[in-house]
Formats: structure tokens, C-alpha cells, sequence
């Protein structure tokens, strides 16, 4: 060991080695105030060993709640994802089933349009025929009335030349 000379020390200042001894002696447990600083040292020991034990399971806890709310999060997600993917393939068979009945609807459409002129035409061909006919009839109703004429002008004049 190696002494550095300094100022002249009190004649009362114990030495750094004695000091050291007395402390040693101290915490030996030989005296009360040494045991109450052991019995202190070690219940604050305790303190902090339960204190740790209660901050590790309130940790733990806290892991656990955000573990299980990200589980259910991801649950959740994947029931969506698959609800999305449900919802898809039902819209696509609802836009097929559509796009079916759409073209049942349109070819329906075409054949009544169809079938709409030609009664179209067969009522223009009636009516023409009608008209034929109301012309034959008003024909008729003329050439009767003119026969009539003559019928009740020949009997006007055979009633006179028998009388």
C-alpha cells in the first residue's frame, strides 16, 4: 500500500482502517443498532421481493388482456374476411342469376314483339277484308233497293194495267 503524506490529521480522527474494522464489527451482528439495520435490510428485501412479484403478475395480466384482445381481433378479422368472401361469391351468383333472367326477359320480349306484328298484320289484313266486305254489303244494299224499285215500279204498273 502506498501512503500519500497530507496535512496533519485532529488527534481524534480514527484511522481508514480502523474505521473499516469498526464497521465490519458492527454489521457482525454483535451489537442491537446492527441488528436493526440487518432486520431492516432484510424486510425491506421481502417488501421488494413481493412488490416485484405483485408488478410481475399485474404485468403479466396486462400481456395476457392485450394477447387476448389481440387474438380476438384476429378472430374477428379472419370471420369478416370471411363473410367478405361469402358476400362476393353471393353477389356474383345474384349478378348471374340476374344477367339470366335479363336475357329470358329480352328473348321473351323479342318473341311477343314478334308475335305482336304479325297480329299486327293480321289485323291490318282483317280489317282490309272488313272494308272489302262493308263494300260488297253496301253494294248489295244498293243493287236491293234499286231491285225494289223496280220490283214495286213493276207492280205499280201491272196493278194499273189490271185495273
Amino acid at each position: 500500500m502506498v501512503v500519500i503524506k497530507g496535512p496533519p490529521r485532529p488527534s481524534n480522527y480514527p484511522s481508514p482502517l480502523e474505521s473499516m474494522q469498526e464497521e465490519k464489527k458492527e454489521m457482525n451482528g454483535s451489537t442491537p443498532a446492527a441488528l436493526n439495520v440487518k432486520r431492516s435490510i432484510d424486510r425491506q428485501r421481502k417488501e421488494q421481493r413481493a412488490v416485484t412479484s405483485i408488478l410481475s403478475g399485474v404485468g403479466l395480466g396486462l400481456l395476457l388482456i392485450i394477447v387476448g384482445c389481440a387474438t380476438l381481433s384476429a378472430f374477428g378479422g379472419y370471420v369478416l374476411w370471411k363473410q367478405i368472401q361469402q358476400q362476393s361469391v353471393t353477389v356474383a351468383q345474384m349478378e348471374q342469376s340476374f344477367n339470366k333472367d335479363l336475357a329470358d326477359l329480352q328473348a321473351r320480349d323479342a318473341e311477343l314483339a314478334s308475335g305482336l306484328d304479325s297480329a299486327g298484320a293480321q289485323l291490318a289484313k282483317q280489317l282490309s277484308s272488313l272494308e272489302q266486305i262493308k263494300s260488297q254489303v253496301n253494294r248489295h244494299d244498293k243493287d236491293v233497293s234499286t231491285l225494289r224499285q223496280r220490283l214495286s215500279m213493276l207492280e205499280g204498273d201491272s196493278s194499273e194495267r189490271r185495273r
